[in-house]
């Protein structure tokens, strides 16, 4: 029923890494959706789309939910959250393994990674005539069942201008030896190529300073702040770390104000708390992973394969460093968003 192939897009990259100062100045955000939700084309076929996560209350799990929920929206379609405030995999299996069972499904974007456990659930959408978008996480085609599509960046490009950039910076201060950290949240396809890449480049264009293990942070604000502060006791030679979850600018912001030292600091996406950081000094910049462009289109992916369209096995995106002179438009689109975060994802610590 879905016939797909596998468009791999030039990323801008090459291009990026040429930049002297290796800030990408993002487009202007999308203009705000209509007050009513405009009514689907006559003769289409819409039923209802899903989205299926847990760690639901997390903050970037709660910006990506809502920005679905505005693609929906702007296309008129009856779309539902399908979350769980649960950490587990188990628990995410169970929540997609009922969801991919409803009777009105016509459509489910399961925020799941290159996992192996999501295959039967794939195969029983299939068989229930559900079409199925993987955003954030990429995997080859072929991995899942053909009624899975996916809209990622590309993660073995995008890490490379970003330690190019953090090369160069700490270059222009002088920094040519010292340590570097990378966490991760968990071990999944985006995080661990992320990670891979970046640690590459790093050696590329800073070949004097050390690359630390990889280690966990996790989901949890307080336990990753210790796992950052004892990198930091460990490594008093520490420059520089990024992190390559969305929770990582509060991680090594925190560590920074444990330890007292200034380090060259990047996490993940532009949710508020971490542009907030960013304007404040306290991380030096963030990759704004298309969090709202590949959850936002996920509806509309979905909507376009439950009506036969044919779309591409991969909708590539692109994922730039964001610093002080770029964080303008990223403020502009929680402005739209947050109205519908619940309180305790807006300040995780509530």
């Amino acid at each position: 029923m879905y016939r797909k192939y596998c468009l791999r897009l030039v990323p801008l990259f090459a291009l990026l890494a040429l930049l002297a100062a290796c800030t990408v100045q993002p487009p202007a955000a999308p203009p705000p959706a209509a007050e009513e939700a405009s009514a689907p084309a006559d003769g289409k076929v819409t039923g209802k789309f899903y989205w299926v996560q847990n760690s639901a209350w997390h903050p970037v799990h709660q910006y990506t939910q809502q920005s679905f929920m505005e693609g929906c929206k702007e296309l008129g379609l009856d779309c539902e959250l399908a979350t769980t405030d649960e950490n587990s995999i188990d628990a995410l299996v169970a929540l997609a393994d009922q969801t991919v069972s409803k009777a009105d499904a016509r459509g489910v974007a399961m925020w799941f990674g290159g996992l192996p456990v999501a295959k039967p659930i794939i195969e029983k959408a299939k068989a229930n005539g559900i079409a199925v978008v993987l955003p954030h996480f990429p995997v080859p085609e072929g991995f899942y069942a053909d009624n899975a599509v996916q809209i990622a960046a590309d993660t073995t490009v995008y890490p490379d201008p970003v330690a190019k950039a953090m090369c160069d910076e700490l270059t222009a201060q002088g920094i040519t030896a010292g340590s570097v950290a990378i966490t991760q949240n968990n071990f999944n396809a985006t995080e661990d190529m992320v990670a891979k890449v970046f640690a590459e480049g790093m050696a590329k264009y800073c070949p004097g300073l050390t690359l630390l293990p990889v280690e966990l942070e996790g989901p949890e604000p307080t336990g990753a702040i210790a796992v950052a502060t004892s990198i930091m006791q460990a490594h008093p030679d520490l420059v520089a770390a990024l992190s390559t979850t969305g929770g990582g600018p509060t991680t090594w912001a925190g560590a920074q104000k444990e330890t007292g030292k200034q380090i060259l600091a990047v996490g993940m996406d532009a949710t508020r708390v971490n542009l907030d950081l960013v304007k404040n000094g306290e991380i030096w910049g963030l990759v704004a992973q298309p969090l709202y462009e590949e959850t936002k289109q996920a509806a509309d992916l979905l909507y376009k394969m439950a009506n036969g369209e044919e779309v591409p096995y991969w909708t590539v995106l692109d994922a730039p460093l964001v610093t002080l002179d770029a964080i303008d438009p990223y403020y502009e689109i929680l402005e739209r968003l947050e109205p519908q975060f619940r309180p305790d994802a807006v300040n995780p610590d509530a």
